[in-house]
């Protein structure tokens, strides 16, 4: 299996860590974000991750990518159907926030080329407006984020609502785990510890791409 990815990317980062608790071998390809053709060529559209299975056709959405690998159900899906808008309101929080905080610095890691940098920038300043304004108002968005991090708390015991880790941690993870990478901040104990804890569940390394 082939798994085409960016770093960064939250949706990308889900496939990797359910790959890596359900212990299967795979080649990384870490995609340029400028690379347009790539993406089209298999799935029609630009659109990672995209998992590339033997004799079969690409496909490029996290969570039926999950699906597919997981064909024992190791990795509960319940409680996210359970908890649906929750979860996915909890996400569009996090994510708004994370990706506010760390685009400016997402850009300056090994993934990116100087094309590619310029091309990440420009799509991305058109929804947000310029980086040097996202970073200039850094506080705001650290203040919202720690006030949704405080309503995750309070659902976390072991893992999100649960004893077991589900698919709802790997979504929850996958969005934070990005912010390891923003200067002056710093989790609490009880989501660093339980971040920590899904990343040890899931055998997860952020770049390990660049380093193995």
């Amino acid at each position: 299996m082939k798994l085409y990815h960016y770093v960064h990317c939250p949706f990308c980062v889900r496939v990797r860590m359910a790959l890596g608790f359900l212990d299967m071998p795979y080649e990384s390809i870490v995609t340029q974000y400028n690379d347009e053709k790539t993406p089209i060529d298999l799935t029609g559209k630009k659109m990672l991750p995209i998992m590339e299975f033997d004799n079969e056709a690409a496909m490029n959405e996290s969570l039926d990518i999950i699906k597919k690998l997981d064909s024992k159900a190791l990795i509960s899906f319940d409680l996210y159907k359970n908890h649906e808008a929750e979860i996915e309101d909890l996400l569009s929080k996090i994510g708004s926030d994370v990706h506010s905080l760390c685009m400016p610095y997402w850009i300056w890691t090994p993934e990116f080329t100087t094309e590619s940098r310029k091309y990440f920038q420009e799509k991305k300043e058109v929804k947000r407006g310029p980086f040097k304004n996202l970073i200039k108002n850094k506080e705001q968005f650290i203040d919202s984020l720690n006030e949704t991090l405080k309503t995750l708390e309070e659902r976390v015991s072991s893992f999100y609502r649960s004893d077991i880790l589900t698919v709802a941690d790997i979504m929850i993870a996958s969005h934070l785990w990005g912010m390891y990478i923003f200067p002056e901040y710093q989790f609490s104990e009880k989501v660093h510890s339980y971040l920590q804890l899904v990343k040890k569940q899931c055998r997860f390394d952020y770049h390990v791409d660049f380093w193995k």
